[in-house]
């Protein structure tokens, strides 16, 4: 900057009562505290990605976990167990390791008499995985130590509160590092406003793999993201199961069942499986049935290779009739390729 463009520049500053008249960055003119504490980029850029940056912040949050002792904790209260949880959960994502629920009580009103939290290190792996004869693939590396630190909270009927009533604070394995406490699975998440900005780069086209990409470079690296691609996948696949669930699945059966209502000849067979979901559907219309009655000595059964946005085979039932057009006799969409579903 030049030293007219300076002294341009301090002409535009002019004291005021509450503090000073200043540029931003965007050259327009703002107020601003002289007493104010400034503030700092990175905590904003923090709370704006729902705190996908792990680890441990600065060198006062350290001092802060480390002032954090056994006492302090027993003397906390909480309103619900929610926000015991995410006590819990904060501390131990600042200390370097991840939590996980375990034991809790509930009575007949549903109200959680008590709840524990324990880390991710406890416990150990039962002996019949490491003499398991079958095995395909190599056995994944051992994680539990049979660590000890624990967080446990009771409700307190006269206070109406959760109050603290085990707090382990040490641990039997290294703690994770702040580069690589994000890749834990407790911290690993995909916001609703990151999933609602994959959908829409989703829907004009874009992959998995690119919208990954995407979400790297606007965070300025891997390490800032707060998931990794495998955790991007399981979320655009739950909310596309959801959307079928819903939907797509009742609204099939409403259609179909509409069509029988219209052409007594029409027929249709669904079957659903032990979780509710809609696993095969078979359709033919009275025109169909009454071609296959005709030309159904042959028989081309053809199955696309799940190329629809439900994954699914699609089993296309077809002949060529005595003008040699293709002629449809039916149409079933599955969940597999196995003999039994076929049948």
């Amino acid at each position: 900057m030049g030293q007219d463009e300076a002294l341009k520049t301090h002409d535009m500053v002019q004291e005021t009562e509450n503090g000073r008249m200043g540029m931003d960055g965007c050259c327009r003119l703002r107020s601003f505290d002289l007493n104010q504490e400034p503030e700092c980029d990175r905590d904003t850029f923090i709370e704006e990605s729902d705190g996908s940056i792990g680890g441990h912040e600065d060198e006062e949050t350290d001092e802060l976990v480390g002032a954090i002792g056994v006492d302090d904790v027993m003397k906390l209260t909480f309103d619900t167990e929610e926000e015991a949880g995410e006590f819990y959960n904060l501390y131990a994502k600042l200390s370097g390791f991840g939590i996980r629920k375990s034991n809790a009580k509930r009575d007949a009103d549903g109200i959680s008499r008590f709840r524990k939290w324990v880390c991710c290190c406890e416990g150990y792996r039962n002996e019949k995985w490491f003499n398991y004869e079958d095995r395909k693939r190599e056995a994944k590396p051992i994680t539990r130590t049979e660590c000890g630190a624990c967080f446990r909270v009771k409700y307190d009927i006269e206070s109406v509160k959760y109050v603290v009533t085990r707090f382990i604070m040490e641990h039997n394995h290294p703690l994770a590092s702040e580069a690589s406490v994000q890749h834990i699975r407790s911290y690993r998440k995909v916001s609703d406003a990151e999933y609602a900005q994959a959908k829409s780069l989703k829907l004009v086209g874009a992959r998995i793999c690119q919208i990954m990409k995407h979400f790297v470079i606007k965070a300025g690296g891997y390490s800032n993201v707060g998931f990794c691609i495998k955790d991007l996948y399981n979320r655009m696949d739950e909310e596309r199961r959801k959307d079928i669930f819903n939907g797509d699945a009742e609204g099939a059966l409403g259609f179909l069942a509409a069509k029988k209502d219209a052409d007594d000849m029409f027929f249709y067979k669904y079957h659903v499986h032990n979780e509710g979901r809609l696993a095969r559907l078979f359709w033919a219309d009275s025109k169909s049935r009454a071609d296959f009655s005709v030309f159904g000595d042959v028989l081309v059964f053809d199955t696309t290779y799940k190329i629809n946005k439900y994954r699914k085979p699609l089993v296309v039932l077809a002949r060529v009739n005595n003008h040699l057009n293709s002629t449809i006799f039916g149409c079933a969409l599955l969940s597999d390729e196995r003999i039994e579903t076929y049948e």
